[in-house]
């Protein structure tokens, strides 16, 4: 029984890493992605073929992966998924609701999987009115990704009447050890503000940690903030707005891409791969 459960644990291992190398680089797993899941809580992101029309831009740009609801990928040419990885998200809530901060799930890893997400990901607002279901989702999507062997990104954000020290290096940390210890294969967090801030935060989690993009900047503004936040030793970006929202999306998508991937030396390879 021990060997048999040893060798599930290996295929369920095995299936994370082929996802996780479809998503990121598979000896340094540093990625470039580019969330597009905010027209459920802003509603239209541009015309009707928006999505369409960026995720193929994109798609030859260098970025990782996108992250879009389940509906909404059904919109997009299945071409464009040839290059780019494809990254679910499963948690929803508007700017119209009576708690801006809650979020519910309103798909399974399961239907993500037959969509054709190499991963999953979940948004949970810590110090929120809903923390506690927010909590609850985030393990049975935890345990429901390992069944099935598929990563989960855990986008953690501290939000609520109490936060008033939302993006500090403590708290983003404290973040961090929740997501690591909740299940978590790669986590999102708002940048802390100074490299060192930020490098303090990596060195707490065994977890590979991406950066937000945080507010719409220029387009040079935003390729600065790449570097800068590259040069504190996170695993990579996770800019929406800032890409897809700028003034020429291919050329930051190119940019980031290129910072985020140009440490990657053979030596960093071999490193990474020991």
């Amino acid at each position: 029984m021990d060997t048999q459960h040893a060798l599930v644990r290996a295929s369920l291992s095995s299936g994370k890493a082929l996802r996780l190398a479809r998503i990121s680089d598979p000896a340094t797993r540093r990625a470039h992605i580019v969330p597009m899941d905010h027209s459920v809580t802003v509603g239209p992101l541009g015309p009707v073929d928006h999505t369409e029309r960026m995720v193929s831009v994109l798609a030859g740009t260098g970025i990782n992966a996108v992250v879009l609801h389940r509906g909404r990928i059904n919109r997009v040419p299945v071409d464009a998924f040839t290059s780019i990885g494809l990254i679910v998200h499963l948690s929803a809530g508007t700017s119209m609701s009576l708690d801006t901060d809650a979020k519910v799930l309103v798909s399974g890893v399961e239907a993500a999987v037959r969509s054709g997400a190499d991963a999953v990901s979940i948004h949970v607002n810590i110090g929120s009115q809903s923390e506690r279901q927010q909590l609850a989702d985030f393990a049975a999507v935890a345990r429901e990704c390992d069944v099935l062997g598929v990563p989960l990104l855990a986008m953690m954000y501290a939000r609520g009447p109490q936060q008033n020290a939302s993006s500090s290096a403590n708290t983003l940390a404290h973040l961090a050890a929740i997501a690591t210890d909740l299940g978590a294969d790669m986590i999102k967090l708002d940048y802390a503000g100074s490299p060192s801030a930020m490098q303090s935060v990596v060195a707490s989690t065994p977890v590979p940690v991406y950066v937000a993009g945080g507010a719409t900047v220029s387009d040079d503004a935003a390729i600065a903030l790449g570097a800068e936040v590259m040069s504190s030793g996170v695993a990579g970006l996770s800019f929406g707005r800032n890409v897809f929202d700028a003034t020429n999306p291919v050329r930051v998508a190119t940019a980031l891409a290129r910072i985020v991937h140009k440490r990657i030396a053979d030596s960093d390879r071999v490193a990474a791969l020991a």
